[in-house]
């Protein structure tokens, strides 16, 4: 069986523009401001990794390998915190943080190859029973209300399912494998899931399926949503950074390659396209609705991925002059004059 230990889903403080300027609709913006970097300090004994989530309040949490373990680190006040791993396992990935500071993710048991899904709280690490049926579960996104998705795996490799564990605590909503759900990507603050499937993406809400213009999935992909807008990606003459703003509405975004994270006022982060080059997606990007902004890659690296879109205005992501796929150093972006 191929290991899924190493499948990453394709998962601040603003000091001159308030809040509400950034907010406010991509028409009204009449210069496109430079977004200016920040390299976080990496913890010591660590080699970097991948920033996946932020409080929205100036407060950043993500996967890193800190002496030779991949574990979870958050960022509280610019400053890192080891938050560590699960008793008991030996990998924890972060995948996703909402306004409270609770951390959706996955803990790892490289012997038994179990996986468990987690919410890692102020108070430790809280990990999810593995539905019946299934072996093992990974945990992608938590919503505003604390809300968890997940994803759950079969070791005989059969239909897997996706999983919602509400915040009150009942039992969770197991959605088998089907034509219109594959896997999971993402969770919206009124529990509305954004799945995959063989024929395109949709939304998945109490039992109702709503598939996402255009289709097949040669087509789109969806990667994000929030406040009902979804962004990912359209396949019509090359891979292009797509808009959703209902079901059947999707426009491209200018400059872009892949659309990964969109927050609550509209604000996406992404990728631009790499004509050239052994990767098809180049250094990150951003967009105020469907306006192209300009993101400066930190001195001293060649590559940087702005890959989570915070509520606060800021981007996150990481920079390296290595593989893309090891991750780099932590960094944030905020818009603010040159």
């Amino acid at each position: 069986m191929k290991s899924k230990f190493w499948v990453r889903a394709v998962a601040p403080v603003v000091a001159t523009l308030t809040v509400a300027a950034l907010a406010q609709p991509a028409e009204a913006v009449t210069s496109r401001l430079p977004w200016q970097p920040t390299v976080l300090p990496l913890p010591p004994g660590s080699s970097g990794g991948f920033l996946t989530g932020s409080d929205g309040k100036g407060e950043y949490t993500g996967t890193f390998r800190v002496n030779d373990v991949t574990q979870v680190v958050s960022w509280r006040g610019g400053q890192p915190v080891v938050r560590g791993l699960p008793s008991g396992y030996e990998r924890a990935d972060a995948n996703d943080e909402n306004p409270s500071g609770q951390v959706a993710g996955t803990a790892h048991d490289y012997q038994t190859m179990v996986s468990r899904a987690f919410v890692l709280d102020a108070t430790g690490f809280h990990l999810k029973d593995v539905p019946a049926g299934y072996d093992y579960v990974f945990g992608l996104a938590i919503n505003t209300n604390g809300d968890l998705l997940g994803q759950a795996y079969r070791a005989d490799n059969g239909p897997g399912a996706v999983v919602l564990w509400r915040a009150g605590g009942s039992a969770p909503v197991v959605i088998p494998q089907s034509a219109d759900v594959s896997s999971a990507r993402d969770l919206d603050d009124d529990g509305t899931i954004l799945v995959n499937s063989g024929t395109g993406s949709g939304l998945w809400k109490d039992g109702v399926f709503r598939r996402l213009s255009p289709s097949p999935s040669s087509q789109a992909t969806a990667l994000a949503i929030r406040k009902g807008v979804v962004v990912g990606i359209r396949n019509w003459g090359g891979e292009q950074a797509a808009r959703w703003t209902t079901p059947d509405t999707t426009v491209g975004l200018e400059g872009g390659g892949r659309a990964l994270s969109v927050n609550s006022g509209g604000l996406t982060a992404g990728l631009v396209p790499n004509p050239s080059g052994p990767v098809i997606v180049g250094n990150g990007a951003v967009w105020r609705g469907t306006t192209p902004g300009v993101v400066r890659g930190p001195s001293g690296y060649a590559v940087f991925e702005t890959r989570v879109a915070a509520d606060d205005g800021s981007l996150a992501g990481f920079a390296t002059n290595g593989s893309r796929d090891a991750g780099g150093v932590p960094v944030i972006w905020r818009l603010l004059p040159a």
